[in-house]
């Protein structure tokens, strides 16, 4: 079976975090800004994480293995470290 091709518009779009995270750029700053907020239009200057909804999508089209999060300890095994 060969290799899956990267989405090629995922990939201009999105970036992967160390971690596995998505982040992406904010819509509505290409014109029209004067109509919008000074803490609005500063907002829209960084990027921010997609949704774990959306971000599972956007991984498959990216090709990216997510990191399932790190299994906790039970709670009886907290209790002992702790005394």
């Amino acid at each position: 079976m060969p290799k899956m091709k990267t989405h090629k518009g995922a990939s201009k779009r999105f970036k992967v975090t160390k971690k596995g995270k998505i982040k992406h750029h904010n819509a509505g700053r290409s014109h029209l800004m004067s109509t919008k907020s000074p803490k609005r239009r500063r907002n829209k200057r960084r990027t921010h994480l997609l949704s774990p909804t959306h971000a599972r999508n956007v991984a498959k089209l990216m090709g990216v293995r997510r990191k399932p999060p790190a299994p906790t300890p039970p709670q009886s095994e907290l209790k002992e470290q702790a005394s």
